[in-house]
């Protein structure tokens, strides 16, 4: 790919958008298979109580992220080592599931199309942790089992916890052993102030927590990650532009990043295909797919492209065909979660990084 490629418009519309208040502080990476075709940040990473500027290697709360850069990976590696199969019935993992949810198998959740709802609220329940997974199994269904994809926090909660049972390995641990360390993502992890050499200063702020009573820096923004511990399945990772490039690169290779083999080519390309045609909504294992109404991938990448998003202003998308790769990474939710502007730029910018390759 030209590597002299021409990116200025994508930095225009940046700072066009942060002018216009859609985030405080951004940061973006385009990659190609073997290479960083373009890199910038802009903005502040904190504006309350005080103000400080976004930096190259800023660390972000990563939120839904974290549903396919650790849950999903763990599963399709556990795929891989042989230990369970997406076909399996949950109650395989989970005995205590209740009889009428006798159906649904890891690949519903995965798919997100297991009948759960999609927001539950764990935290300030009173409740350990076994008894928030029991309670999460013991939800009733909103719909029958395998009828429609609906996007749903309970379904990657529950695979983190089957990861958990299945390894004997923590979802940290998992991840840390088999993707962070071999593709040197030295900034990635959960509870960075505790697992990384990473101070406050170090890390975007996310909103002021009522429930908290604090402006959240360095803790999972998710109320449930934090009431599970801030280690789990569907939100609480962290981190920064460059770490999360060589994952995307990883995907763009195959399962491959320099002399580091993490999965098999044969996983990667069963992982993104599209395993829900026949629903509501396309999906890949874990992943969302751009041929779907309102993409935040936008139109001009291919109908193979997958990505995902993330509550906080987080987002990945990765275009095989194209062999391109973006990560966008901003604090949309500081001071407040309430500006949403995200959703619109999106699609805007994915469509004018694609228009600018030759």
């Amino acid at each position: 790919m030209d590597n002299k490629l021409d990116f200025s418009e994508v930095r225009e519309l940046l700072e066009s958008e942060l002018e216009k208040g859609c985030f405080p502080g951004a940061a973006l990476s385009v990659v190609s298979k073997n290479e960083v075709l373009y890199r910038t940040h802009l903005g502040s990473a904190q504006l309350q109580p005080e103000q400080r500027k976004m930096k190259s290697d800023t660390i972000f709360g990563l939120a839904s992220l974290t549903k396919v850069i650790v849950t999903t990976s763990s599963i399709m590696k556990l795929v891989e080592m042989g230990q369970i199969n997406i076909y399996d019935y949950i109650k395989e993992y989970f005995p205590e599931l209740p009889a009428d949810k006798d159906e649904i198998t890891i690949f519903h959740l995965l798919t997100h199309s297991s009948g759960y709802q999609a927001i539950v609220k764990l935290w300030d329940q009173g409740m350990n942790y076994q008894q928030k997974i029991k309670y999460l199994l013991d939800l009733p269904l909103e719909n029958e089992v395998g009828e429609l994809v609906n996007y749903s926090d309970p379904n990657f909660i529950l695979l983190g916890e089957l990861v958990q049972r299945v390894s004997g390995m923590s979802l940290q641990e998992f991840s840390q052993q088999y993707f962070f360390s071999p593709l040197g993502m030295d900034n990635t992890s959960y509870k960075p102030l505790t697992n990384l050499e990473a101070a406050a200063d170090d890390i975007a702020a996310a909103e002021y927590c009522s429930w908290r009573n604090k402006m959240i820096v360095g803790e999972v923004h998710d109320e449930n990650a934090y009431s599970l511990g801030e280690i789990s399945g569907h939100a609480g990772l962290f981190s920064n532009n460059e770490d999360l490039s060589k994952f995307v690169m990883m995907l763009l290779n195959n399962g491959s990043y320099q002399d580091q083999t993490v999965f098999s080519p044969l996983t990667i390309v069963s992982m993104r295909q599209n395993w829900t045609a026949d629903l509501n909504q396309n999906r890949a294992l874990g992943w969302d797919l751009r041929n779907n109404f309102r993409s935040s991938g936008g139109i001009l990448f291919s109908d193979q492209a997958y990505g995902h998003t993330g509550f906080t202003g987080t987002s990945i998308w990765i275009d095989p065909v194209l062999e391109l790769g973006v990560v966008f990474l901003t604090n949309r939710v500081h001071p407040t979660r309430d500006n949403v502007d995200i959703i619109s730029l999106r699609p805007r910018l994915h469509n004018l990084i694609a228009a600018a390759l030759k």
